[in-house]
């Protein structure tokens, strides 16, 4: 998924996150988005290893430099402290799920 408006340094922080609708909503933003933001390979890795969870959607926007990028994955009914791991314009990055 490409976003217009290249992220040098990306720096994803989780903004929100819900498990509510049959599916887990994840929001993060990037203060650090440059002219291009490309997202892929996004899976949700919960802490006690096992299946890893690949996004069922990514939808996003940048405004004046910076991401808002919106991650849903299949409804889990059980973690605790699950990282987001993703591809942020070819570069790796994992962040903490904020609870």
């Amino acid at each position: 998924m490409l976003f217009s408006t290249a992220a040098m340094n990306a720096k994803p922080r989780c903004q929100s996150f819900s498990n509510n609708d049959g599916k887990v909503t994840i929001v993060f933003i990037d203060n650090k988005a440059g002219q291009q933001y490309k997202v892929s390979d996004v899976k949700l890795i919960p802490s006690w290893g096992g299946k890893e969870y690949p996004a069922t959607s990514v939808k996003g926007t940048v405004k004046n430099g910076v991401a808002t990028i919106t991650l849903t994955f299949p409804h889990l009914t059980h973690f605790s402290n699950p990282k987001v791991e993703l591809r942020v314009n070819g570069k790796k990055s994992k962040f903490k799920v904020c609870q």
